[in-house]
């Protein structure tokens, strides 16, 4: 693939004030290159056919068609699976994503709920509003089994700060093989030896067909009867009905879910008046404007020399 000697950039998302901040931060570092902005897909769609390079949110993913002079996509997620189901420009292009820029946000969420759950922290906030003194014993961390579902690097990062606070870690993913921050890994094919190990179990998995529904309801069933589920990954690897069903059934002690099947999460959902539950909304790896456009312009200065660009989709894999 030729590439442009001096490339014509476009930053396209939702947020006007850090859009800019991010192409101002695009422009201080390569003043000769021209970098617009768009905020709007009617934006986007003005300005796409003169980039050759293009930092966008999935707001930028329906015109990615019209990219006719594009040679490579940075996204501004982690998951791509947007961009993998969205129509192409007819020239090859190179698609980056934000690999490992979201672990220690999402390592703190998942960590955050476990000390939730074992410090009953529903219970205190309960008997404070109650202005009820009531005494209990809270649970440990330590000495419990985390099992890490989705070994990449925000699992890792997951699996140190478990590490951290005395857990044992057990991992899970696409191929067995050593992992250093885990003691033992499985492969997806092994997972019905993963599941009843879990005294929670943290799912960091990507949206691919062969993660699509992992969790059938058999499977939850191999957990532990008080097994915490936290849900940082994809909503499609667990459906929402079994989902429900497990945690109203007491398959499951309890969830924290970032991520849902259908989002935003309906409010019919029966999941909202589970009291075991807690639900946030898709916000453990929220985007960090100064993080993300550091990423790109380490990236920018890859392609700039002609070197090989960082993380890098594997389209085959769907990530």
């Amino acid at each position: 693939m030729s590439l442009p000697r001096d490339p014509v950039i476009l930053v396209a998302s939702e947020d006007g004030d850090d859009n800019h901040r991010m192409a101002e931060a695009v422009r201080r570092e390569h003043p000769r290159l021209t970098v617009n902005e768009a905020t709007t897909l009617d934006e986007v769609r003005s300005h796409i056919g003169d980039a050759s390079i293009l930092f966008a949110s999935r707001l930028a993913n329906p015109a990615l068609a019209e990219g006719k002079k594009l040679t490579w996509f940075q996204t501004m997620s982690a998951g791509v699976e947007r961009v993998i189901d969205a129509p192409k420009p007819p020239q090859p292009i190179m698609v980056t994503n934000l690999k490992g820029v979201f672990g220690s946000a999402m390592a703190e969420y998942a960590v955050a709920y476990m000390l939730a759950h074992t410090q009953r922290i529903r219970r205190v906030v309960r008997a404070q509003n109650d202005r009820e003194w009531s005494r209990f014993t809270p649970d440990l961390l330590e000495g419990q089994t985390a099992g890490i579902a989705g070994l990449g690097s925000i699992g890792r990062v997951v699996a140190r700060r478990c590490v951290g606070l005395g857990l044992h870690v057990i991992g899970l993913k696409r191929e067995r093989g050593d992992v250093s921050e885990v003691e033992t890994t499985y492969s997806v094919d092994e997972i019905e030896r993963f599941l009843p190990q879990c005294d929670f179990l943290v799912l960091v998995l990507p949206q691919t067909p062969e993660t699509a529904g992992l969790l059938t309801p058999a499977r939850l069933r191999l957990l532990r009867p008080h097994c915490f589920l936290i849900n940082i990954g994809r909503g499609t690897v667990v459906r929402e009905e079994d989902l429900i069903e497990a945690l109203q059934t007491g398959v499951l002690a309890g969830a924290a879910l970032d991520v849902f099947q259908r989002e935003p999460l309906r409010p019919e959902s029966p999941l909202w008046g589970i009291e075991s539950v807690y639900i946030t909304p898709h916000i453990s790896g929220v985007n960090r404007p100064e993080q993300i456009v550091g990423v790109f312009l380490e990236n920018l200065d890859h392609y700039l020399r002609g070197d090989a660009l960082l993380n890098q989709v594997d389209f085959s894999r769907q990530y």
